[in-house]
């Protein structure tokens, strides 16, 4: 693509003056020369900045969350799977010694029935490949495998009440920017922001005073809850060189270099 466009704007500022639509005399063709050859060096070069840009996605299952009255976590929790998607291309899975640790603080009282919730910031989030069910941030996930976030705005969390039943839906969304580490399979490494969203289902819960039975009314707030789902963590890959990158930034490095040696000719 990049080839094209050089060799049509290269042609253009070669041919005579009686064929261009522009009709410039001899004094300014060598300006018009090096500008075509200046745009043709920039079109290159941005070209090469955004040719590898791709989203990632971690999906995974099997996840247990537990709700204490004030705080969400998952604690050294072993997953299902754990499945790798770029750009929606599934890339590889992992069944075995994977997990997560979750902390959603500051939430305060859930109330039975629908509402949204915003969470604390701070620590965060880990996925943790091999090793213990246990995440070490500062070594850099247990088993150098992973990836762990800390929380820089809050999570949102909304409880959904499905059509009036017992079952109650518990999803969460957030944004970070800030990873502490990341050591992942498949060639993944991913650029902030990362985003985080959960989707579960409560299993067993109580109510402020009560043991939850199968009938409850709206507006009576949770002491405890437990809920299981899916998760996801995604983002966009961060900037490696590849081909076709290398290619254009030489296209553009080439031009740069014949702009210098019109000058000096």
């Amino acid at each position: 693509m990049i080839s094209a466009i050089y060799f049509v704007l290269y042609s253009w500022a070669n041919c005579p003056g009686a064929r261009c639509s522009f009709a410039l005399n001899q004094e300014n063709g060598p300006m018009k020369k090096t500008l075509l050859l200046t745009l043709t060096c920039l079109l290159a070069l941005s070209f090469g900045a955004t040719a590898n840009a791709s989203t990632l996605s971690i999906q995974f299952s099997g996840m247990d969350l537990h709700y204490d009255g004030n705080n969400l976590m998952a604690s050294e929790d072993y997953l299902t799977t754990m499945n790798f998607f770029d750009c929606g291309v599934l890339v590889g899975s992992l069944t075995e010694n994977i997990g997560v640790n979750m902390f959603v603080g500051d939430l305060g009282p859930i109330v039975y029935g629908n509402g949204s919730y915003q969470s604390s910031t701070g620590y965060g989030f880990d996925l943790y490949i091999g090793g213990e069910a246990e995440v070490s941030t500062a070594a850099g996930g247990v088993g150098g495998g992973g990836i762990g976030l800390d929380w820089d705005s809050p999570v949102q969390v909304n409880v959904n009440q499905n059509g009036g039943s017992t079952q109650v839906s518990v999803l969460g969304s957030a944004s970070t920017s800030q990873i502490n580490y990341q050591n992942l399979p498949f060639g993944f490494e991913l650029d902030s922001p990362i985003q985080v969203s959960f989707s579960t289902q409560i299993t067993k819960f109580t109510l402020a005073n009560e043991t939850a039975a199968a009938s409850t009314e709206s507006g009576d707030y949770f002491a405890t809850f437990d809920a299981f789902g899916t998760g996801e963590v995604s983002g966009d890959r961060s900037p490696i060189p590849e081909p076709m990158t290398l290619l254009t930034m030489g296209l553009g490095l080439a031009g740069f270099g014949a702009l210098r040696r019109r000058k000096k000719a």
